[in-house]
């Protein structure tokens, strides 16, 4: 073996080189893209049949027939301020009565025959109108509607009865002046109005005050079907249910009521005001901002309501974002807005630790106040508050009951006739400059009416130092010391 074979037999038999690993590239940088909204599918609201019985009562159906179910209710235009003043509380109180006992049935045998129905009845007033509803289940549509003419034709208004929902009423009273959510809207409605519409409420000496002759009397003077609306949908048509109401209210007698005066918006104060109720070791504050401003007639009015979506109406408004997300004084803050008889609202509301209610104040002024100057909403902001408004809309037509509300909404508020139709085109046609427009217009942070259910010891004197009025008041929203 010569040396170059030996050579060649120790290098096959020595140790094996070890493969350079290879590194594969970095992966390209991964960049998040954002999904493009769908297009707006296109969506036309149910269709509204009408009809009119006994001396021109107008009839709306609403048709449902997926399941064999009817929602029935006469909406009439008679508030619960009507009655003397002494006395508030009056409309309120014949109208929860008359299901209490009517005709030859008490309250128990009214509450039995709706068992084997399968059926409800309820009977209410409210602030802009009063109601009586049934819901059934379409066979047994025309015994409800017996009972239904029952309650409203021949209420007896049983003394036991009243004795009884008079205790409740005074023991609600108790619980509402020790519930600060309660107390804050109470004096909310006290400070803005008085002793005029949302400041009508029943008090302990009113509620003495009410007899069953008195709820008679105004049972007769006030309800009847002048004015009003019929509302039904569900399982039926409106040629089946306009006989079946006149053959039981078609010759119902009664006198129109005289209409009340619409109730003047108040005033925003001449500057922010804090009226404070004390609430001794309360660990949050209940916090209340209330401005009214225009009507919801107003061209600006859709923009208005998606400003406020913006600013405050959602939980990626600002304020939330700014309250709760970053800096967690509270759980949750919102803005809306609203309107009733007197004319459209803003109003903010929120849950504040005790400790950081100044603070949270601070943060909501310095909101309301960028948007008019230094952070004007932008599109990004308002593209959202649009969708959000119009993308959860069709499904409020889900249930038929939602259709028949804005029936009465745009009677009750003489609201146009595309207020409903034309919904989607006004909120899809507000620019971001309308909205920022409408919302720095209608609210002013300068001129609010705030209430403040707390411990006056911890935030009286930290909202003090902000240079803003406060003014103790008691749970009935009367000054203290003033």
């Amino acid at each position: 073996m010569n040396r170059s074979t030996l050579f060649l037999l120790l290098a096959a038999c020595g140790p094996k080189p070890v493969p350079v690993a290879t590194v594969p590239p970095p992966p390209p940088e991964y960049v998040p893209v954002e999904p493009v909204p769908l297009a707006p599918r296109s969506f036309v609201p149910p269709v509204v049949s009408w009809g009119q019985f006994g001396a021109g009562t107008e009839v709306a159906v609403v048709e449902n027939h997926e399941v064999p179910l009817v929602n029935l209710r006469i909406e009439f235009p008679v508030r619960a301020t009507a009655g003397p003043l002494d006395k508030a509380g009056l409309a309120e109180a014949t109208m929860d009565m008359l299901n209490e006992g009517a005709g030859t049935r008490d309250a128990a045998a009214i509450s039995a025959e709706l068992s084997r129905l399968g059926a409800g009845l309820s009977t209410g007033s409210g602030y802009d109108g009063s109601s009586v509803s049934i819901s059934c289940l379409r066979d047994t549509l025309e015994p409800t509607l017996d009972l239904l003419a029952d309650v409203l034709l021949r209420p007896t208004f049983p003394p036991e009865e009243w004795d009884l929902r008079r205790t409740l009423w005074l023991d609600d009273l108790k619980d509402a002046r020790n519930t600060p959510n309660r107390i804050a809207d109470h004096v909310v409605n006290q400070l803005l109005w008085g002793k005029s519409y949302r400041g009508i409420e029943a008090t302990e000496a009113t509620l003495a005050r009410i007899s069953v002759k008195d709820m008679k009397a105004w049972h007769k003077a006030n309800l009847s079907l002048h004015g009003a609306v019929v509302l039904v949908g569900g399982d039926i048509t409106v040629a089946e249910v306009l006989p079946m109401l006149e053959a039981r209210l078609g010759q119902w007698k009664g006198k129109a009521t005289k209409a009340e005066a619409l109730p003047t918006p108040p005033k925003p104060p001449d500057k922010t005001t804090i009226y404070l109720v004390d609430k001794p070791g309360s660990a949050q504050s209940v916090v209340r901002a209330v401005s009214y401003a225009g009507k919801p007639t107003d061209a600006d009015y859709a923009a208005f309501t998606i400003g406020n979506m913006a600013v405050g109406g959602q939980f990626a408004s600002r304020i939330n974002l700014n309250l709760r997300e970053s800096k967690g004084y509270t759980y949750g803050a919102r803005t809306s807005v609203g309107y009733d008889l007197s004319g459209s609202s803003f109003s903010f509301s929120s849950g504040i630790h005790t400790e950081k209610t100044a603070l949270a104040l601070v943060e909501l002024f310095k909101e309301l106040r960028e948007v008019e100057a230094g952070r004007p909403l932008d599109d990004k902001e308002v593209g959202e508050a649009r969708g959000a408004l119009l993308g959860g809309w069709p499904l409020r037509f889900e249930s038929p009951d939602y259709s028949l509300g804005q029936i009465d909404v745009m009677r009750t508020y003489s609201l146009p006739d595309d207020w409903v139709s034309g919904y989607p085109a006004r909120v899809g046609a507000t620019t971001t400059a309308a909205a920022q427009r409408a919302f720095a217009d209608r609210v002013d942070p300068d001129r609010l009416l705030f209430v403040i259910v707390g411990d006056a010891a911890v935030v009286r004197p930290e909202l003090e130092k902000l240079g803003l009025a406060v003014v103790p008041v008691s749970v009935d929203g009367v000054l203290i010391g003033g």
